[in-house]
């Protein structure tokens, strides 16, 4: 399959090497495919619907999510920079984001106030990434670069970021309670605090 459609019903389809670089793909629908180095740089996907699909080295930068639903979809090493996830249609009652971004990219992107709990980020770039009132309640961000991102008024509760570095998150102004976070990296919550450490 190599070209895409709207208006058209997708299941377990496999799509390779696809170029719809600045795109407009309306109402398609997408069930159990793979994506696999395709290129959607700039593609406006106008409410469409992705339910349990894959993307491998695929380019999703720009992307716009406009009122698209998105099902257990895993993203890995791909390219994601610079979406806006909020445009996205996020049902209420999902009690899990089922969402996984496995050595990808996602910097300067904005998840403001989505509640995406049971997020999985493993080993990716999140440079500049805006998670202000997120509920990333038992999220998973695992070995990630976390330069810039932005935390506030954000829940962390049981969150896991094990091995995550470069974060600015303050203690005072987020839900920590039974995060995790690696011993050494631990130490920059006390910045908040204004305390001072001596060796």
């Amino acid at each position: 399959m190599n070209k895409l459609a709207s208006n058209e019903d997708y299941f377990r389809e496999s799509f390779q090497r696809l170029d719809l670089r600045s795109g407009n793909l309306e109402n398609a629908r997408f069930e159990e495919c793979e994506f696999s180095h395709c290129d959607f740089t700039s593609t406006r996907f106008s409410r469409c619907k992705f339910t349990d699909c894959r993307f491998t080295h695929c380019n999703l930068s720009l992307v716009e999510m406009s009122a698209a639903r998105l099902y257990a979809l895993s993203f890995e090493e791909c390219k994601l920079s610079g979406i806006d996830w909020t445009g996205a249609s996020w049902p209420e009652y999902n009690l899990e984001a089922d969402l996984h971004f496995s050595k990808s990219i996602l910097t300067s992107g904005s998840f403001f106030g989505l509640a995406l709990r049971g997020l999985k980020m493993d080993q990716c770039l999140l440079q500049g990434v805006d998670f202000r009132e997120c509920d990333l309640s038992n999220a998973e961000m695992v070995g990630c670069d976390l330069t810039g991102s932005l935390f506030n008024k954000t829940t962390l509760r049981a969150a896991d970021l094990t091995d995550s570095w470069n974060f600015t998150i303050d203690v005072m102004n987020n839900t920590l309670s039974g995060a995790k976070f690696s011993r050494y990296e631990a130490l920059a919550l006390l910045e908040s605090l204004g305390i001072e450490l001596v060796d």
